[in-house]
């Protein structure tokens, strides 16, 4: 239709449609950016209000970019009803650009009409239309011209502060919806409004707005869900639950909704209740990459490992996101805790092997991280990877340079001692010899922890003591002795304390001793050796009467 056309057809009488907007919640939907609930509240309710459901359809498309239907959706509002002011002022909002002095004219005819005067919905209709073609000032006029029309309307306050919260002055935007309630106490979109910009200055007012939206208006479902996203966004998760349940009562959720509920389920250890939940959402979107994620993780907590190998090969097969590891959106980009769960199925399904190559993609994403390298260093030892956690580990210390205590000298040290012990008898592929070299290697690492636990503290057992095993390993035979000098101080330190504590290691280092004395004597057949071995067989039996080995070796050393 020509722009004339609708100049003419606003000569005569014009609805009013103020009350309409204001206790609307479709309106409220799409003012507060649920598309999917306004767009059903409007298609639903098209015979109570052809024109004006039009129009609000007509918003939405614009809102979703698709001008096409915004006036298609126009044009059948005023086909309905030729003397709608807002589906003319939709049409005219479009040509603002290509054709503004026309489009004015159109606004200034709808807005002098007797009943559009006073019309606060038609004269915002009019501001928003100017704001939408980033035309700031006009609409600031607009909205002087409604606030003169009735300064006490709400929805004069709540435009403003829409303004305001856009151009990210949260304060400035509380204050007109505040204004808002104050005008009209029973404004429910108000204290929606104005719980979203109070989340980011007083959470527990924001909650009680919502709480108060709904005791207006208990019907209102959206209310349920923001009080639940305000919740899960701070991370009270237990807290986000009940008015989750209470908005998924009805049927118009999104994925984005099942994913959000989902994750606050998993994040509570609801597991079974999330596993719901993510199954419905990838009904819905089976490439959904959150709800994949979720889908491995939430499998992994459960221990159903196979499961979680699926839904890892599904996940990492959807997309190749870039890895970007200073943006802060997670739904499109890997991050490290999903190669570690990657890696954790497949270390539990048997593919070691790949899960620790799982695992250093997840190093690659940020490899100044120290604690990533503990970490992974941690869940490669619960797996029994004992060789993958002592490398990780030393990287840690590495990267921690100074920061690094005794106490990770000596896991490092644990993990290196335990690893020898695991590859020493791996001769699946090596040979005997081989197999010894690398346990060598790696109690070689394990003595070189301890020693440095030795040096920063002193004063305990714990360095020298570990020292004494690792150097036992690496001289299975006691033929060297290797481990004496360890075991020698850990008595001494031990003794020193004189607290009647460690009673078993002071028995592992007094059998070593007898029995290096005791190899020593039958090789060098020398009386003190002899003398040696006696001496540490009574210190064995007076800690345990009923030791076995320490009776034998006293046996041995008392024979004449």
């Amino acid at each position: 239709m020509k722009m004339k056309y609708f100049l003419g057809s606003l000569l005569s009488f014009i609805i009013s449609i103020s009350a309409f907007a204001q206790n609307n919640p479709g309106v409220d939907y799409l003012s507060l950016g649920e598309m999917k609930l306004a767009k059903e509240y409007f298609t639903k309710n098209m015979g109570q209000a052809p024109a004006e459901s039009h129009y609000y359809l007509g918003e939405i498309a614009y809102k979703e970019g698709n001008i096409a239907e915004a006036k298609s959706q126009y044009e059948q509002g005023l086909a309905k009803d030729p003397e709608s002011a807002l589906c003319a002022i939709g049409l005219a909002k479009l040509q603002l650009k290509s054709s503004p002095k026309e489009a004015e004219d159109q606004f200034k005819n709808i807005q002098k009409q007797k009943d559009n005067k006073k019309n606060v919905t038609v004269i915002l209709a009019i501001a928003q239309a100017y704001l939408d073609n980033g035309m700031k000032e006009k609409a600031l006029e607009k909205l002087q011209d409604a606030r003169k029309a009735d300064k006490k309307s709400p929805l004069v306050y709540i435009f403003e502060g829409d303004m305001l919260a856009k151009e990210n002055k949260p304060g400035d935007a509380a204050m007109q919806y505040d204004q808002a309630i104050n005008f009209d106490a029973s404004c429910a979109l108000a204290y929606m409004k104005g719980a979203r910009v109070y989340e980011y200055i007083n959470r527990n007012t924001a909650a009680e707005m919502l709480k108060k939206a709904l005791e207006i208006r208990p019907d209102y479902r959206v209310a349920y869900k923001e009080l639940a996203e305000l919740y899960r966004r701070d991370g009270f998760y237990p807290q986000a639950i009940e008015p989750y349940k209470e908005y998924f009562k009805g049927s118009d959720y999104t994925v984005e909704d099942l994913t959000r509920y989902a994750s606050v389920l998993y994040f509570t250890g609801q597991y079974d209740e999330a596993k719901k939940y993510i199954s419905e959402g990838l009904e819905k979107e089976p490439n959904n990459f959150v709800l994949n994620r979720l889908s491995m993780y939430n499998n992994n907590d459960m221990k159903d490992y196979q499961a979680g190998l699926a839904a890892g090969d599904k996940f990492f097969s959807i997309q190749k996101p870039t890895v970007d590891a200073a943006a802060n959106d997670s739904t499109n980009r890997y991050l490290v805790q999903d190669y570690l769960a990657y890696g954790k199925v497949l270390s539990e399904t048997g593919n070691k092997t790949k899960a620790i190559d799982q695992y250093k993609k997840a190093v690659e994403i940020d490899s100044s991280k120290a604690n990533l390298y503990k970490e992974i260093a941690s869940i490669c030892a619960n797996e029994g990877m004992y060789a993958d956690a002592a490398d990780f580990y030393k990287r840690y210390i590495t990267v921690s340079g100074e920061k690094a205590e005794a106490s990770d000298y000596f896991q490092m040290g644990r993990y290196f001692y335990i690893a020898g012990d695991g590859v020493k008898k791996d001769t699946a592929n090596v040979t005997v010899d081989e197999a010894w070299q690398n346990a060598l290697k790696m109690y070689k690492e394990a003595d070189a922890a301890f020693a440095v636990v030795g040096e920063r503290i002193p004063d305990s057992y714990m360095g020298p003591f570990w020292r004494a095993r690792a150097n036992a390993s690496m001289d299975p035979e006691t033929t060297a002795g290797l481990a004496r000098p360890y075991y020698e101080q850990t008595v001494k330190v031990i003794l020193d304390k004189n607290d009647g504590e460690n009673k078993k290691e002071l028995i592992e280092a007094y059998s070593y001793l007898s029995y290096y004395f005791y190899l020593q004597f039958d090789k060098h057949k020398k009386a003190d050796d002899k003398l040696k071995v006696k001496e540490y067989a009574e210190k064995i039996l007076e800690l345990d009467p009923e030791n076995g080995n320490g009776k034998m070796l006293f046996e041995f050393a008392s024979a004449k």
